[in-house]
């Protein structure tokens, strides 16, 4: 799983670059790592060891100085499978709480706690709006949690199968949500009785019950649908129709997809590649889900030579601007 990952996000690395032109300038652009990030690892129910992977792999690529991991703890008791994984993936320091307050102390820092650079990682609800409040004191990868799932199926998939989809998705917490989305009425009803004829004998299903309570069922023309995608942004969306190469070409906001019956939104949490640290609430349409680039600064640089045709230029547009100084900061060049 470890190596899986890792040559997954490899794929964006990306290299410091520079242009010589003999003549005139150099120019390029410098790729330099955040040094002191914080990865969230939710834990207050149940521990999330692949959390741990999805934030931190993608941040090794860069090679961070320093990297905290906050994760709360149930009962006082500290999971050793959380250790090794931590151990593996390079973690320097465990913070064993969780909440606002606890990342309060890694975005300002205390007498012991070192105050870090970026904070990334999946979170509930108070979590997810305590980075939205820190995003300026410290850098944040997105807006990351309640969990969400759009599905798409023409009808031509076993019940059972979309119905544990469902079930997968909405035992995240009770403010996780699914729509399901179809052109067949008749499947739409034996969906809708097989939810809650299966949902009986689930282990979860206090939080799935509490949780279906954001979940849609909608009967609609396929076509029609992809502006309602659009427009939400899932988190994640399942794509279960014969001609789903149609349907992906449009679909523009969107933190990762899930092709064909075969493709479990399951395995895109825990061991294809991507990671399962993806923008909600319609976010989507501005944020990528965590990647290599997030942790690291891209810093443009340049050396003039012959600064003729820099001088007209940036005098020209600095006195249309009315920064006077500017313009003579230009031309009093040699």
């Amino acid at each position: 799983m470890y190596l899986r990952l890792k040559r997954y996000h490899f794929h964006n690395y990306a290299n410091s670059w520079q242009i010589n032109n003999n003549i005139d300038i150099i120019y390029g652009q410098k790729i330099n790592n955040i040094e002191k990030i914080c990865i969230y690892v939710p834990g207050g129910n149940t521990i999330y060891p692949s959390s741990i992977y999805m934030n931190s792999i993608p941040s090794l690529i860069y090679k961070p100085n320093f990297i905290y991991m906050v994760s709360p703890i149930k009962n006082g008791i500290i999971s050793n499978t959380i250790l090794s994984i931590s151990y593996i993936n390079k973690i320097n320091k465990i913070i064993f709480s969780g909440g606002v307050h606890t990342l309060s102390c890694v975005v300002f820092g205390t007498k012991n706690i070192m105050k870090v650079d970026k904070l990334t990682g999946p979170g509930n609800y108070y979590i997810t709006k305590a980075k939205k409040f820190f995003f300026g004191s410290v850098g944040i990868d997105m807006l990351a949690g309640p969990s969400e799932l759009i599905i798409i199926c023409d009808g031509f998939i076993h019940p059972n199968v979309i119905s544990f989809d469902f079930f997968s998705q909405l035992e995240h917490d009770i403010n996780a949500s699914c729509y399901f989305f179809t052109n067949n009425k008749k499947y739409l009803n034996l969906l809708y009785t097989k939810i809650y004829k299966l949902l009986l004998f689930q282990k979860n299903k206090k939080i799935i019950f509490k949780s279906l309570k954001n979940s849609i069922l909608l009967f609609n023309k396929i076509n029609n649908l992809l502006e309602i995608i659009n427009f939400l942004a899932p988190e994640h969306l399942m794509i279960c129709i014969k001609d789903s190469n149609k349907i992906i070409k449009k679909i523009k906001n969107c933190g990762a997809i899930f092709i064909s019956y075969k493709t479990s939104e399951t395995y895109g949490d825990y061991v294809i590649g991507p990671s399962h640290v993806i923008p909600t609430n319609s976010t989507s349409k501005y944020f990528s889900s965590l990647n290599t680039y997030d942790f690291c600064k891209k810093i443009g640089f340049i050396k003039i030579y012959n600064n003729k045709y820099c001088k007209i230029l940036s005098s020209f547009f600095s006195k249309m601007e009315k920064f006077f100084s500017h313009s003579f900061s230009s031309i009093i060049r040699k």
